[in-house]
């Protein structure tokens, strides 16, 4: 490399934060509001004094984070009310950045347990819509450009969007399977099935396609997860390029970084909605252990002694992440279905 480039180099790592902070003790896991606290303290801390070129962190910035949190979490706009949205800015627009100087954190809980409560109910809409056959002969219309969508004013119209949506799922599946049935019209020992029973197939489809949609939405949108994506709205509000990790987001980036990593030595996969197990690494303790094998279900994931986690419906990720946990040398204890069902 030309030496002239290195202070450019510099400069432009220098413009990234990488901030990771660990937890400590039952107290944190109890109640982590004090964590919490302590985290965003220490971020606006080193954003303010630690950034190369820092904003200054005030109402305007408290406004832009309380923005780009709600555009986060809820980007398609079909998850809060209006009402919603006009009570976090009429209340907490102007205070977040109070919160980032030692004021009690209150704008994070307030947003997310609102948006825990609204995912709830529009998660019982779309059995309903699916019960019975779509009418695929009335003119609709479904827009889908977050940038032209507005908050619904009342659960009605929420509703009927979300009826809309998967009215547009099911006419995509249904047009696919008309497409091969004409596809493979002339083929032999085929049968062509008639439009009822294709209409049938795709609402079915589309029932396990939202099934797994939304139990992987609220295994995700844990206080933890939501809290990482609000801090990750004020270090992004800083720059573009600076990020807060939590302790097992910060372990996967140090070992993309490092090369090396640890873990049970077990390679998962996706198969039907299932968590099963790919492949073991020879000499990693899951080879070692002698008990798990190829196409394994994981069922339940524990960490030490605490409460096993049902991982039935969860993303692959997220599986990874509760198996390896935060810390080398810990404990996890699973639960297995085998290949012969024991």
């Amino acid at each position: 490399m030309n030496k002239k480039f290195i202070p450019i180099v510099l400069v432009l790592t220098g413009a990234s934060l990488f901030l990771a902070f660990q937890s400590q003790g039952r107290t944190d896991i109890d109640n982590p509001k004090p964590k919490n606290e302590k985290i965003l303290q220490n971020v606006g801390l080193l954003l303010e004094q630690g950034h190369y070129s820092p904003q200054k962190i005030d109402d305007k910035f408290s406004k832009l984070i309380l923005t780009s949190f709600i555009e986060d979490i809820d980007n398609s706009k079909n998850i809060f009310l209006q009402s919603d949205i006009d009570g976090f800015y009429k209340k907490y627009q102007f205070k977040i950045d109070d919160e980032i100087h030692g004021a009690k954190l209150e704008s994070f809980y307030a947003v997310s347990e609102v948006y825990t409560k609204r995912l709830n109910e529009v998660a019982k809409y779309y059995t309903e819509f699916l019960n019975t056959p779509f009418d695929f002969n009335v003119d609709e219309n479904l827009v889908m450009d977050p940038e032209k969508l507005s908050f619904c004013t009342t659960e009605a119209m929420r509703k009927d969007t979300w009826r809309k949506y998967v009215k547009f799922l099911v006419l995509n599946k249904f047009n696919d399977s008309l497409d091969l049935r004409e596809k493979y019209k002339d083929s032999a020992n085929y049968t062509p099935k008639p439009d009822s029973a294709l209409e049938r197939y795709a609402r079915e489809g589309v029932k396990k396609q939202m099934d797994r949609y939304f139990t992987t939405l609220k295994n995700h949108n844990t206080s933890d997860e939501l809290f990482s994506v609000f801090v990750n709205s004020i270090t992004n509000a800083m720059d573009p390029h600076s990020s807060y990790f939590a302790p097992i987001d910060s372990r996967s980036f140090n070992e993309q970084m490092s090369g090396s990593f640890y873990g049970i030595g077990a390679q998962l996969k996706e198969d039907q909605n299932k968590i099963k197990i790919a492949s073991l690494v020879t000499g990693m303790p899951a080879w070692k252990s002698g008990e798990l094998s190829v196409d394994d279900e994981m069922i339940k994931i524990g960490q030490g002694a605490a409460e096993p986690v049902d991982v039935t419906g969860y993303a692959l990720p997220d599986a990874v992440k509760l198996i390896r946990g935060a810390d080398k040398g810990s404990e996890v204890r699973l639960t297995i279905k085998k290949v012969d069902g024991s």
